[in-house]
């Protein structure tokens, strides 16, 4: 029997106040999730457009931030946490929520198979669909992370991919001139994304 993960963050319960939710459709009309006004579009850094700065630096990471690592997926929305938001405190490098479709996944059985670097961590069920979930691997460089939950669901034909991933620096740094992230700015981050994942439903 499978195992159910409740893909929650200890700490969570923060007040989302005072915000617009704006609601993001995919060009086909397949799926739709809301999310918070505060966050970045990501994909015109996908496409190799000319963006500011402030969307460059909360879309980016040494390792790719809009999809799981893969290299297969066809990336469909991806949202980042404002990197200016912190920007006294350096170790925080970005923060994302993505869609992707797997394209080289054609059936059900390609599409919930894990990769070589995952973890199964059960399974999970938003508004009505049930997804797989894995520990997506982390991915380290020279002192640097990055990791989350990747979630796969087959529906109507395709191979849905959602994540979550978290990019932070782990750098010595000194205390009394940069402010240390906490674990209230973590559940801040989190928060905003995860918001975007529970509120994702498919519409067809």
């Amino acid at each position: 029997m499978k195992s159910v993960i409740a893909l929650c963050f200890c700490g969570l319960a923060i007040a989302l106040h005072a915000q617009t939710v704006k609601t993001f459709t995919s060009p086909d009309g397949l799926f739709r999730f809301k999310y918070s006004n505060i966050l970045v579009d990501c994909m015109p850094t996908l496409m190799g457009a000319e963006v500011p700065t402030s969307i460059l630096s909360a879309c980016t990471s040494q390792p790719r931030m809009c999809d799981g690592g893969e290299g297969t997926g066809n990336t469909i929305a991806c949202f980042g946490y404002p990197k200016e938001r912190f920007k006294d405190k350096p170790t925080f490098i970005a923060a994302t929520f993505f869609v992707a479709e797997i394209d080289d996944a054609k059936t059900e059985k390609t599409c919930l198979e894990r990769s070589q670097d995952w973890k199964v961590a059960g399974s999970t069920t938003i508004n009505g669909v049930s997804f797989v979930a894995f520990n997506g691997g982390e991915r380290n460089w020279l002192g640097g992370s990055q990791s989350g939950p990747i979630l796969r669901a087959f529906h109507d034909g395709k191979c849905f991919e959602l994540g979550l991933q978290t990019a932070m620096e782990h750098g010595g740094y000194d205390p009394e001139v940069l402010k240390r992230f906490t674990k209230q700015d973590d559940d801040e981050v989190k928060g905003r994304l995860k918001q975007a994942l529970d509120s994702f439903r498919f519409t067809k």
